[in-house]
């Protein structure tokens, strides 16, 4: 039980010793203790993992009565399996990493005790988002995760378009909030509750139920995924709702790497393998799920290779790997989404902290075409970013590989035309990832140099990312097999995923032609070519 508060509930204390010392003369230790806290929550996190996943523990707890009204009654639990805690070990581990590397990228900031104060309170609402065990408790998860976005890109507060990213991420996330809050009370009168163990194992007896709009008679479990669907889409920055992400670059650069790499943008995935049960009964929401899945996945592919900002080639990436993480769900293949929702975590936020000292040693100039060379000044990070791309790109053994490369197998089996128009998309986009993210390595590390005042990068911003690296270089190859991604009975994530189509989509991936195979590697390498062809000897 002590674990389970200190992996919780240390980032809420981080958050509120740095709101309320803030004044203090000590920032730099205030700064460093809260860092240390969160840090604490990682390896309770980690104690929890092995507790849960490798002793085959569960937790199901109860920590106070929270809503009263006549019958109607909410309590604030805690639910801890295979899928939270998956969750948990991923968001603190990050955050604990960005809280390092903030204590440098952010050490010129008057105020930055405010900052590390809404980088703790961001990481404390994703972990109520992902540790709840009802949908009222999820959703003040999913408002808060908002609210500190919009503290977060808007932190920068005196300049004017700073204040504009933040106030269109939480105009347009607000839209997704309104569908998802109609598909709860969806939920509520289908069910009669909001607990996920009254839902989920209840959704069978609900499978015809349905109601009347306007004389057209439609199915309740259709209604309420689309819905559900479509608030994801807003989190998750899906075709349509995808703009405030790119504009959410106006904040500091380590906010950019929790929101696009382990918090905010994960939820919609979440959301989605959570009520992977209810889900699986709406072919409609299916089907909706891979097509703008695959959809934004190349959408967002094709304009990163437009991007001469160094930070939104790497959201635009972002917008695309969650499309692949989509169109995984969209055909049944929650297991595959969750695999790459991990790995995928480590390479985005060791991007997105390479972009952060790459900006720091240009002395914050952020254009591509002003940078060049740098391969030489700060050749770890050169490293670094080669292993993040080489891992993005799906290139053995790096992480990607195994995660993005098995969505692509699921999608191509799926024997649907949804799963083949998902699979050419991704294919294609597989092409445009690996071209985009040499691109921006050529232009930043090679040719000619056109930084005018080089700033040398603290080693504090260059250390924890070393950490990143080992998750983007071992992860994909060793989680293939812990995590049973092809096994069509997981043992890893037990009944917290629920696929009822017969075969299960995974199994069938062990058949998949030799050719089809590799087509993604074969591609991917083609970017990489024709990238080095226009950007480097160009």
């Amino acid at each position: 039980m002590i674990y389970v508060k200190l992996a919780i509930f240390l980032p809420l204390f981080s958050a509120l010793l740095s709101a309320v010392f803030a004044l203090r003369d000590n920032k730099k230790t205030l700064n460093l203790l809260s860092s240390i806290l969160v840090a604490i929550a990682a390896l309770a996190s980690l104690e929890l993992f092995k507790e849960i996943i490798i002793d085959k523990g569960f937790y199901d707890i109860q920590l106070l009565e929270w809503i009263r009204v006549g019958d109607f009654s909410v309590d604030w639990g805690i639910k801890l399996d295979q899928l939270s805690v998956t969750m948990i070990v991923v968001v603190n581990l990050v955050s604990a990493i960005v809280h390092f590397y903030s204590l440098g990228y952010m050490s010129d900031q008057k105020r930055v005790n405010r900052f590390m104060s809404y980088l703790s309170l961001f990481t404390f609402f994703m972990l109520v988002l992902v540790t709840s065990s009802n949908l009222i408790q999820l959703f003040v998860g999913w408002e808060g995760v908002g609210l500190c976005s919009y503290l977060l890109i808007g932190y920068w507060y005196k300049k004017e378009s700073a204040n504009v990213a933040a106030f269109k991420a939480f105009i347009v996330n607000r839209v997704g909030d309104f569908a998802f809050l109609i598909g709860l009370m969806g939920i509520y009168i289908l069910f009669g509750s909001f607990y996920f163990d009254d839902i989920l194992p209840n959704v069978l007896a609900h499978k015809d139920t349905t109601f009347s709009i306007f004389n057209f008679q439609v199915n309740y479990i259709d209604f309420i995924c689309v819905m559900l669907f479509i608030g994801c889409m807003g989190k998750s920055a899906q075709l349509g709702l995808h703009v405030w992400l790119p504009d959410a670059m106006e904040g500091p650069t380590p906010v950019s790497a929790l929101i696009h790499a382990a918090t905010m943008v994960t939820a919609g995935i979440f959301l989605v393998v959570r009520c992977s049960a209810l889900f699986e009964l709406s072919e409609i929401a299916l089907q909706m799920m891979t097509i703008i899945g695959a959809l934004t996945c190349i959408f967002a592919a094709t304009i990163a290779i437009t991007q001469n900002d160094i930070k939104k080639v790497i959201a635009y990436s972002t917008c695309s790997q969650l499309g692949y993480m989509f169109f995984a769900c969209g055909v049944s293949a929650y297991a595959a989404g969750m695999f790459h929702l991990v790995t995928h975590a480590f390479f985005k936020a060791l991007l997105f902290l390479c972009a952060g000292n790459i900006i720091v040693a240009a002395a914050h100039e952020q254009d591509l075409r002003k940078m060049g060379g740098l391969w030489k000044k700060i050749p770890a990070t050169y490293l670094l970013v080669w292993i993040g791309s080489l891992a993005i790109a799906g290139i053995p053994p790096f992480s990607g590989y195994f995660s993005k490369d098995m969505i692509l197998e699921v999608a191509y089996m799926a024997d649907s035309k949804y799963g083949l128009f998902a699979f050419i998309l991704g294919l294609t986009a597989a092409f445009l990832t690996s071209f985009y993210s040499w691109r921006l390595l050529y232009l930043v590390f090679h040719g000619e140099s056109k930084v005018k005042h080089f700033h040398k990068v603290p080693q504090i911003m260059t250390m924890p990312l070393y950490i990143l690296a080992l998750g983007a270089i071992f992860v994909g190859y060793y989680g293939y097999n812990f995590f049973h991604v092809v096994s069509e009975n997981s043992e890893y994530w037990g009944d917290t995923i629920t696929v009822m189509a017969e075969p299960n989509i995974l199994a069938l991936a062990h058949d998949i032609p030799p050719l089809i195979k590799y087509l993604p590697l074969i591609i991917s390498l083609l970017g990489i070519i024709f990238a080095t062809i226009f950007y480097k000897y160009k």
